[in-house]
């Protein structure tokens, strides 16, 4: 939902500088433009943890022993890779 909002404001900032820009406030229009451009590039492109439902079975994946509830999947057991820093959230049995 926040999500949502953050684009909307984005392409609000983005949509009025355009506004401005054609009005004739070319320099007020910049800051706005610049702004409205990141929210939506940062918001668009976020990265997303990566959940992977099956235990992991390499041998550099083990066990932190955390385990909290995630809206989406339930309880989660957190799974780390000693070699890249990873992290798996992998529901709980």
């Amino acid at each position: 939902m926040l999500r949502f909002f953050v684009i909307l404001f984005g392409l609000a900032l983005v949509s009025g500088s355009g506004v401005a820009f054609c009005a004739g406030a070319r320099a007020g229009a910049i800051a706005p433009l610049i702004m409205g451009a990141l929210l939506l590039i940062g918001t668009v492109f976020e990265r997303h943890y990566r959940n992977n439902p099956a235990q992991p079975t390499e041998p550099d994946w083990a066990p932190t022993g955390e385990r909290f509830a995630d809206p989406e999947q339930g309880v989660v057991d957190v799974w780390y890779n000693k070699t890249t820093g990873e992290r798996r959230y992998v529901p709980s049995a």
